[in-house]
């Protein structure tokens, strides 16, 4: 099955107008596809149960993503086993509520919870700082800087979909308490807005530096939560357990 076909039937799993959902259904649905592999399971009736995807991206050149959306772990064992091959890392990035359904198909590793954020228009107020310089990645994607005496404060987008687009930011060590990553982090905020996009911003619940700079501007959670782990492909559950026979 193509990419495109794949696609069309994963779309039923998926609500790409949704915060909760936009994380996975970016690279399920809007992924390039030649970077993209998309395997699904359907029940008797023929409707799609779920899907596992596999993504080439730039985080990691050896270790693919890999993210799902099934409604029960003998699914996620199937799509998985179609998806993966035994014994490879990955990287593994879903919602939350997907890695209970894993069992003994993925050893699991480094694992975070992550809280999807999202801006709440009204709460955010532009901001001026003439430091401010923007550029654009190799993917086209922009990348507020901030840098001064060899230090550095960056904001950019993971990535972007139709509807919305994750936001990043980084500030080396020394260069904290300026307000410099605040100002990026508006910088890159008011450019989402300005593509006719809604903000995300993805962060553990103990990294309060991050959370207090999200709140200042307008983030507000959402409820959902995203896994992010480094994975191993054990194999298909039912296959293991008869090798322990």
């Amino acid at each position: 099955m193509s990419v495109h076909e794949a696609r069309k039937q994963v779309r039923l799993l998926l609500d790409d107008s949704s915060a909760a959902d936009a994380p996975t259904a970016y690279y399920a649905l809007f992924h390039p596809p030649e970077r993209s592999a998309i395997f699904t399971q359907k029940d008797g009736a023929g409707r799609v149960t779920g899907f596992a995807g596999r993504f080439q991206t730039g985080i990691d050149l050896f270790r693919p993503l890999v993210t799902m959306r099934c409604i029960d772990p003998g699914c996620a064992a199937e799509v998985l086993s179609q998806a993966l091959l035994p014994g490879r890392p990955y990287i593994f990035f879903a919602n939350a509520n997907q890695l209970p359904l894993v069992g003994g198909s993925l050893r699991v590793e480094n694992e975070r919870i992550l809280n999807i954020y999202h801006l709440d228009v009204s709460r955010f107020r532009p901001e001026t700082n003439v430091l401010i310089q923007t550029r654009k990645t190799a993917e086209g994607l922009p990348r507020c800087v901030i840098s001064a005496h060899g230090l550095e404060a960056v904001a950019g987008l993971n990535w972007k979909s139709p509807a919305f687009a994750e936001i990043y930011v980084h500030v080396d060590a020394q260069a904290r308490q300026r307000g410099w990553g605040r100002s990026v982090a508006a910088a890159i905020t008011q450019l989402v807005l300005a593509e006719g996009r809604v903000p995300l911003y993805l962060v553990e619940s103990d990294n309060e530096p991050s959370l207090r700079l999200a709140e200042s501007l307008g983030y507000v959670t959402t409820g959902a939560r995203q896994v992010y782990a480094d994975v191993v492909y054990m194999g298909h559950p039912e296959a293991l357990e008869q090798e322990r026979e």
